[in-house]
């Protein structure tokens, strides 16, 4: 090849390149408007059904119906193979068998699931009844909650594929309309019935919708039936750590209600389960950013060679700043959303989800480094973190519930949160990717915000003699005052990368000016 040929096809591929990143990075920038979107209609619904069913139904309803979500996840994660994170991850994940491999496994996968639930149900019930009878309903709720495992376990690949290439419009819309039918349904049977079948038809309803609009609403192929061996050895390949790191995630996340449930009255566990359930909407909504955005994003630039160190850096700040903000928000508003929003019986929830917050703080920074670990195939460090919150959540409970009671037993949960993360930076290190000072200076932005918001007032006697709905908002503006600057700078950058690249525009006006069917 000659010197100027050479020359242009170096820069065609440096063009190429420098296009596909703007490319990745305007969908990236757009995933996330359509994750904040979702996640924030979608806990906006649950909070609105939350609320409605904590007046329609007894607390014990939201004990048991906690258990069982115990119980079903935990089968779903015990029985992971990664089949969503080898899809974004693998170097097939758009190929017809692989996909159609995935799905087949998929497929035998809820099968199983809801069999094995069906053969628990007599005897979880059977060990949670000695310690209040009300547990025996948990025969019949765990089988027909599994009916909605097994028609998810139909659900189609092209969400997945979705998710690998950061187009999350469609998947958003799907879920939100798969939430709001469950939801309907389930209001709708509490108002008539009164009993907790309500939550149990609301989970079926909203599986078969997800299930159905995953199908139709999404481009490309449909699944069939397919077994290919050489995708199969690639998925237990790769889901062999993740296998190992979701069953330890089961109790790292779901530990502590499965607990509770057998050591303190159900309607205290009732309470603590609202708690929780607010409690982890921000860990939630950072977790989704981690997982949609911020773990396709680093596979995809890990196979163009960039540093994953530079990778971190980078998007971390935005997630910290907006996890602070969240976190923030939430321990100064706790208690007097509570007191607005339920009545006297779930007054303890605002302690609770105080408590919560706190581990939720550092859960956040932990998902940071734990996506980075996925991306980069260190499956096994997570599953290492992971562990390391179980054994000290159990090593922690006994004292703690000797000093609190249920009180210390959740900050047992909190403080495991914490153990975890000084792991997690420790194999961070290892790799280069660790720098406390940002996480440092948001922590300390927190404890003092908190104090401003919260101590000073007590201290002085403002604010808690104003109603709950004037107090709620007091403390909501400011706290959103403190982070108000940096929260507005990041949002103009973010818009900025939400709109389509000018050149981008101006070709697309070309094409359609040269088009002949233009004036059509």
């Amino acid at each position: 090849m000659s010197e100027p040929a050479a020359l242009t096809a170096s820069q065609s591929s440096s063009s190429t390149q420098a296009s596909g990143a703007k490319d990745l990075g305007h969908r990236v920038a757009q995933g996330t408007a359509w994750v904040l979107l979702g996640f924030g209609l979608s806990q906006v619904g649950r909070l609105v059904g939350n609320i409605l069913l904590a007046a329609l139904l007894f607390q014990e309803a939201f004990a048991l119906m906690a258990i069982v979500a115990a119980i079903m996840q935990g089968l779903v994660m015990f029985s992971d193979i990664g089949l969503g994170p080898n899809i974004v991850q693998n170097k097939r994940g758009d190929e017809r068998d692989f996909l159609d491999t995935a799905w087949t496994l998929q497929v035998l996968r809820g099968l199983v699931l809801a069999a094995v639930a069906t053969a628990l149900a007599w005897p979880v019930a059977a060990f949670y009844a000695q310690n209040d009878p009300a547990a025996w309903n948990l025969r019949w709720l765990i089988p027909l909650v599994a009916i909605g495992t097994l028609v998810d376990a139909f659900q189609s690949t092209k969400l997945k594929t979705a998710a690998r290439h950061v187009n999350l419009s469609r998947v958003t819309f799907i879920e939100l309309a798969a939430q709001l039918g469950g939801m309907v349904v389930m209001l709708l049977t509490a108002w008539v019935t009164r009993s907790v079948l309500a939550m149990a038809l609301g989970a079926i309803v909203s599986a078969l919708l997800h299930c159905v609009l995953s199908h139709l609403m999404l481009p490309g192929a449909g699944n069939r039936f397919c077994w290919d061996r050489s995708a199969v050895r690639d998925i237990v390949h790769f889901g062999k750590w993740v296998f190992l790191s979701t069953v330890i995630s089961f109790f790292a996340l779901q530990i502590d209600k499965l607990v509770f449930a057998r050591l303190f009255p159900l309607d205290q566990v009732g309470v603590y389960a609202i708690a929780a359930s607010l409690a982890i909407m921000t860990p939630m909504l950072m977790g989704r950013l981690q997982m949609a955005i911020a773990f396709p994003l680093y596979a995809r630039m890990l196979d163009r060679h960039e540093p994953l160190s530079r990778i971190v850096a980078r998007s971390k700040p935005p997630m910290l700043l907006a996890g602070a903000y969240l976190v923030t928000a939430v321990i100064v508003c706790a208690q007097s959303f509570v007191d607005l929003a339920y009545d006297h019986r779930y007054a303890d929830a605002g302690t609770y989800i105080v408590i919560l917050s706190i581990g939720a703080w550092f859960a956040i920074i932990d998902g940071i480094y734990g996506a980075a670990f996925l991306a980069s195939g260190r499956a096994h460090w997570v599953a290492a973190v992971n562990g390391t919150k179980v054994a000290s959540f159990c090593i922690l409970l006994a004292p703690a519930i000797a000093w609190g009671g249920l009180v210390g037993a959740v900050w047992a949960a909190a403080l495991s949160d914490l153990i975890k993360l000084v792991l997690a930076m420790y194999l961070a290190r290892r790799i280069q990717l660790l720098d406390v000072w940002p996480e440092l200076r948001y922590t300390l932005v927190i404890a003092m915000t908190v104090c401003f918001i919260l101590v000073l007032p007590a201290q002085i006697g403002i604010l808690q003699h104003l109603h709950p709905a004037w107090r709620l908002l007091a403390q909501a503006l400011l706290a959103t005052a403190v982070f108000g600057w940096p929260l507005a700078k990041m949002a103009g950058e973010w818009l900025q990368q939400v709109r389509p690249p000018a050149e981008e525009t101006q070709t697309r006006s070309h094409a359609y000016e040269q088009s002949p069917s233009a004036g059509l």
